[in-house]
């Protein structure tokens, strides 16, 4: 439930924020989205993590060409 409750809250703050503009995605009107400046660990790879209270440094994974960026000392 407390999942559930988390998720719905990003989306609903990722809608208010207009999305994410990570390279070429715009809105109807042609502005860019603001979310992305929410993101903790998206594209931080070597960089500490936002999370309050913790001192770790964001790493990066590559799974199917894909990137994953996570960092290792926040609970899991």
């Amino acid at each position: 439930e407390r999942l559930v409750e988390a998720i719905k809250a990003v989306l609903q703050a990722a809608i208010k924020d207009g999305g994410s503009s990570l390279r070429d995605h715009r809105l109807t009107d042609g502005a860019l989205g603001m979310f992305q400046h929410n993101f903790r660990v998206y594209d931080r790879e070597g960089q500490p993590c936002r999370t309050k209270g913790c001192s770790g440094v964001v790493k990066r994974i590559v799974q199917s060409g894909r990137s994953t960026f996570y960092c290792p000392a926040c609970p899991k």
